[in-house]
């Protein structure tokens, strides 16, 4: 009879323990978003197939509907998250000049964004983001780009960056080379085949440069000598992001052919450091966790992957929700702690300064930015930046 008493009691707890583990699971679940809606790139670029399958994959595994709002520019898109058309911003380097506060993102109405990143594709082994041309073009060296035809993305400070960067690698500066405006990335490198321009940024991954090199032109990448130190020393100093990177594959490479260019990790999902720690989260997790589902779905997975990924420099701070999500699986360090400790001080840092700026300003608009330059240096450097 003890023995009876003794089964059912103890069949009563096991049937309590599941039960209690079902509600904790079931409540756990219900703090996941329905829909998150991300401002992305248009179709053709690398970014689009990305989010497109990721938002599949994250449907099919969790439910939650990924919403893609293809945008044309990197300033449409920093809109988008801002006015809160958005949650979050598919993004390759902007963020970057969003958080500082350089380039479009220096006028007033800007400053510094208090911005946040989820997760990094980390591509810079395999993947680049450099200059190009046509193969039937002249150019072989970014020297020789002085005098030609640059496409400039309108709106896109992260790609205009980079582009001082690259030529200053040569000695050279916008001065020397005639900006064509094109719209878009896509665009931009569409130019290229219509004429309308002669270098261009560009990835050898995405279905746009496969279309150049598939064109009568064909497509070049422009080489940046891993070996000129020199050279390498001054685009890191306009772009510190940026490292460098050989590829021996995509778009305009044969078999056996190598290029020794630039890359960074690239995208990134970013938000606010407002938004929802919950819902971003989420966001991290899924994205992490349907990996294998769109890793069949697109060629630039590994870079997706937790173990790659975790792995990249970062320039803006992790999301409070991210950071939960990699601690709770093991891969938030010590080491990422502290430059995520600088990096929250450093947005602080630029904030403050920038709201000094602008408070003691009453010259004319188009002249902030340089004026604005001169205060972020000085507040920087007193707070040991």
């Amino acid at each position: 009879m003890k023995l009876k008493h003794r089964f059912i009691f103890g069949t009563l707890i096991s049937i309590t323990v599941v039960f209690a583990a079902a509600l904790i699971g079931s409540a756990a679940q219900a703090d996941r978003p329905d829909v998150i809606s991300v401002a992305g790139q248009k179709p053709g670029a690398t970014m689009h197939a990305e989010i497109t399958a990721i938002a599949d994959a994250v449907n099919k595994k969790f439910g939650t509907k990924i919403r893609a709002i293809p945008l044309g520019n990197a300033t449409g898109r920093a809109i988008a998250l801002k006015s809160g058309k958005t949650k979050v911003w598919m993004s390759c380097s902007a963020y970057y000049t969003a958080f500082e506060g350089i380039g479009n993102f220096s006028a007033q109405k800007w400053g510094p964004q208090d911005l946040r990143v989820l997760i990094l594709a980390n591509r810079v082994k395999e993947k680049n983001f450099s200059l190009a041309t046509l193969k039937t073009s002249p150019i072989n060296s970014v020297a020789d780009i002085k005098g030609k035809r640059m496409a400039w993305v309108v709106g896109n400070s992260g790609i205009a960056m980079q582009i001082e960067a690259y030529l200053a690698f040569a000695g050279l500066s916008l001065s020397d080379v005639k900006l064509v405006n094109f719209p878009g990335y896509v665009a931009s490198l569409r130019g290229i085949i219509s004429g309308q321009a002669d270098v261009a940024m560009a990835s050898n991954g995405s279905g746009i440069t496969r279309e150049i090199a598939a064109s009568p032109g064909g497509l070049k990448w422009i080489n940046i000598p891993h070996a000129n130190n020199a050279g390498w020393k001054e685009i890191q100093r306009r772009a510190p992001f940026v490292s460098r990177s050989t590829i021996t594959g995509g778009a305009g490479l044969e078999k056996g052919q190598s290029a020794e260019v630039g890359s960074y990790a690239c995208p990134t999902f970013v938000t606010y450091g407002s938004t929802s720690t919950e819902d971003m989260y989420w966001m991290t997790k899924m994205v992490v966790e349907s990996w294998d589902i769109y890793s069949k779905a697109i060629k630039t997975a590994p870079f997706w992957h937790i173990d790659l990924a975790i792995k990249s420099r970062f320039a803006v701070p992790y999301h409070a929700g991210a950071v939960k999500y990699f601690k709770e699986v093991g891969k938030w360090t010590s080491a990422m702690d502290a430059h995520q400790q600088t990096l929250l001080k450093r947005i602080k840092v630029l904030q403050t300064a920038f709201a000094e700026a602008k408070a003691g300003y009453s010259g004319d608009a188009k002249a902030f930015g340089a004026h604005w330059d001169k205060q972020k240096s000085a507040a920087l450097k007193t707070a040991g930046f």
